[in-house]
């Protein structure tokens, strides 16, 4: 047979009891008399088949499951409060949620420029922000858990509708001071003698940089391999080597010591925003998408000069 489903009134009592640490108080806090208390929570402990309080020196002492059983209460009631707050936000209109993910290279740098850029621009509401390998992108949105992600790949599915953000090219990181710092643009050609971190060959990320090096007819050479862009700018700024990288990731890489320099006709690499059309579009998708752009066009903009016919 199932246990019997506790009732509100029996865990207002238990944890009254457990609060004042006295039955009369306690009695007098819920405006009944001490003898109808004591049999109700004699009845709760038959029901669990534990004693709740001893009788201890004529104080009334909680038992280890008493304790264990109130820590359990009070997450209950603490979560109940705050799902009560947030449904009377709802129905006042006065607050709201957007949940969205991204993909390391743009949820680095882009993704907190142009939530700031919301925030200040008045945009209240909660945020849930998360972090995503490109293989997750597709469920993420199929199955209604965000309502959008911001990533650097295309995804092809005829239920995935992409938005355009930007389009920027790739950038070698390198340590303030290192030879290369100074210079306005590199080639392939001149990384050739650095101890590279870089990426594997079938990822976006590999893709961009060997199709940049196929075209100056140059063969990538590998020193350390990483899967996230966070991982090579940390590396990078060891001085364990150099590493290339689109240039959304290396957004304000200069306040981690960091030097990011063009790459002389580079490989494309844009940066989109997907969404499932079969899902109600939220409101939040159009202000963040509006955001990141303004945000991108920054970078676009200081990479016009670097880049060479392609």
């Amino acid at each position: 047979m199932p246990n019997p489903k506790l009732k509100e009134r029996q865990i207002e009592i238990f944890r009254t009891i457990m609060a004042t640490g006295s039955l009369t108080v306690a009695a007098r806090h819920l405006g009944v008399s001490q003898p109808s208390l004591s049999t109700a929570i004699k009845r709760l402990e038959d029901q669990l088949g534990i004693a709740l309080f001893a009788r201890i020196s004529g104080r009334l002492v909680p038992t280890q499951e008493a304790e264990l059983i109130l820590a359990e209460v009070e997450h209950v009631h603490q979560q109940a409060e705050i799902l009560s707050d947030v449904i009377y936000s709802i129905a006042r209109g006065d607050a709201s949620t957007f949940r969205f993910g991204s993909t390391p290279s743009l949820g680095a740098r882009l993704i907190p420029k142009a939530l700031k850029r919301l925030q200040q621009q008045g945009t209240a509401g909660t945020f849930y922000s998360d972090s995503l390998s490109q293989r997750d992108v597709r469920d993420y949105l199929l199955f209604g858990q965000g309502a959008c992600v911001a990533t650097i790949a295309e995804v092809n599915d005829p239920v995935i509708q992409t938005v355009p953000i930007a389009t920027a090219g790739l950038v070698c990181v390198v340590p303030a001071g290192h030879p290369l710092a100074g210079r306005r643009s590199v080639r392939p050609a001149d990384l050739s003698d650095e101890q590279l971190i870089s990426f594997g060959a079938t990822t976006t990320h590999g893709l961009l940089i060997d199709q940049t090096y196929q075209r100056w007819g140059e063969t990538r050479k590998t020193a350390v391999y990483v899967h996230f862009v966070d991982a090579a700018l940390a590396f990078v700024a060891e001085r364990i080597g150099i590493s290339v990288l689109d240039a959304f990731s290396a957004i304000d890489c200069d306040v981690h010591g960091l030097v990011a320099i063009p790459i002389e006709n580079s490989a494309s690499v844009s940066a989109y925003v997907h969404v499932c059309d079969r899902r109600p579009r939220q409101k939040g998708v159009d202000s963040l998408i509006t955001a990141l752009r303004e945000i991108a066009a920054a970078v676009t903009n200081t990479q016009a000069g670097a880049k060479t016919d392609e």
